[in-house]
């Protein structure tokens, strides 16, 4: 379950303005009828995304969905540019400006609950109820905040250990199915070459923040943010993450990751750092799959395998936190009950039918999804399909709760902090306990 936590945070967006006047969240049972609308009569709801509408199968999906609900037809609204960040700014302004919203996407769990706190959201408990969907065995992200259910979770992202396969055997190693950090890092040192002037680093980090406290983020679902999960208390200061910034200055150290001065200076992105083959391993999400087998703009040049995401100790659990797209029902939408059927079909077999991610949904045949999304690429040998379902299989996939509103103010003061070890040589300790100290003023100036 998600908690949210933190004040005053509503105020910095622009939504701010259709509270002012006026916007409430309606009872789940409104029926489109108490609406104004018949429920015999053709409505039309609005998918609110970021998505590329053939590229991503979305045609595909509302031809369907409209063929077995008649009834209803759905408006696909997207700038179609993959540019999530970009898309929020503009659903803040749509709702602010009053227009009409029906579905809408969020790319994880932090964006959906800032806009829980706007009252921008519908509760679904009672359509959920009234469905008799019982969510945890329907899906395995819980997409709960404070108890309460404000959307359905659509692509799971698990996160694993993508190789380039012939960089692992020209190392003589075999694909790892069970290791730890420091083993990860043995792996990135062996596959590590230099020819001609020229370095191929055997793993890379991206400059995401989290990639900073990576351990903790990914692999345990209590705590996994920079707050602990009540929101009272900085969370720089544990194992966990002194161990993902050991980690880090290993591969400085050990030149098997990619430097990060040139990560940031260059601007490098995993993409073409992977796809190049500048670097021979990546931690990344399950997302990325479909790209492995090619696509029109980037060819699929070598064969890509799968090991589970490490562990810090041998004998802990293989585990990953898996995060998920939400699909949302806006709190003014004049047809709720049409959305909620929309939502409800697309996260069980319509992302199944769409092939283009893993879904949240535990019904779903694991097999035929994976057979699929491979299948469908241009090509489907470079996709080492054995080793992905292995992961798959063997990964206990667990939900961290979502961070407090404020995270990216978090997220920055610890950047600040991992710059100065890993560009100008401050040691570890001062790392963690500099980073603990600023964020916890942070957190003691939103009680």
């Amino acid at each position: 379950m998600f908690r949210m936590n933190g004040k005053g945070w509503a105020a910095s967006l622009i939504v701010t303005a259709m509270l002012a006047s006026g916007c409430s969240s309606a009872s789940p049972g409104n029926t489109p009828g108490e609406e104004g609308a018949s429920s015999s009569e053709q409505v039309t709801i609005k998918l609110s995304n970021w998505y590329a509408k053939k590229a991503d199968n979305w045609d595909l999906v509302i031809e369907e969905f409209e063929k077995q609900h008649p009834n209803i037809k759905v408006e696909f609204v997207s700038a179609e540019d993959n540019n999530s960040n970009e898309y929020y700014k503009k659903l803040d302004l749509a709702a602010a400006g009053g227009d009409d919203l029906d579905v809408i996407m969020f790319s994880n769990m932090t964006f959906l609950s800032q806009r829980v706190e706007l009252g921008m959201i519908e509760p679904l408990d009672t359509y959920l109820a009234n469905d008799n969907v019982d969510f945890s065995e329907e899906y395995s992200s819980d997409t709960s905040i404070d108890g309460t259910y404000y959307g359905l979770p659509g692509k799971s992202s698990t996160t694993f250990v993508i190789i380039n396969e012939d960089h692992l055997k020209e190392a003589g190693l075999e694909l790892p199915t069970d290791w730890t950090w420091d083993e990860y890092m043995d792996y990135a040192q062996a596959m590590t070459k230099t020819e001609g002037g020229k370095t191929r680093y055997g793993t890379y980090f991206h400059s995401w923040p989290m990639f900073a406290y990576f351990v903790q983020n990914v692999g345990t679902p209590e705590n996994a943010n920079l707050t602990t999960d009540d929101g009272t208390t900085a969370n720089i200061d544990n194992p966990l993450v002194r161990k993902a910034l050991e980690l880090r200055l290993r591969g400085e150290e050990e030149k098997s990751a990619t430097p990060y001065s040139e990560v940031v200076s260059q601007k490098l992105n995993y993409r073409p750092q992977y796809f190049n083959q500048d670097t021979s391993m990546i931690v990344m999400g399950s997302f990325l799959v479909p790209e492995l087998g090619g696509t029109d703009t980037v060819p699929a040049t070598f064969r890509s395998v799968f090991a589970p995401l490490p562990k810090v100790h041998a004998d802990d659990e293989i585990s990953s936190n898996v995060g998920s797209d939400v699909l949302s029902i806006y709190s003014k939408s004049k047809h709720k009950e049409e959305a909620y059927t929309f939502i409800r079909w697309f996260s069980t077999e319509g992302i199944v039918l769409q092939g283009k991610a893993f879904p949240s949904w535990n019904k779903a045949d694991m097999d035929q999804v994976v057979d699929a999304m491979v299948e469908g690429t241009k090509t489907p040998e470079m996709i080492d399909k054995e080793s992905l379902l292995y992961v798959l299989n063997n990964t206990n996939t667990t939900s961290a709760q979502v961070a407090v509103p404020y995270h990216a103010e978090l997220e920055k003061i610890f950047t600040e902090e991992f710059d100065l070890m890993m560009l100008s040589g401050q040691d570890l300790e001062t790392t963690v306990q500099n980073a603990q100290t600023r964020i916890q003023k942070v957190i003691d100036s939103k009680s």
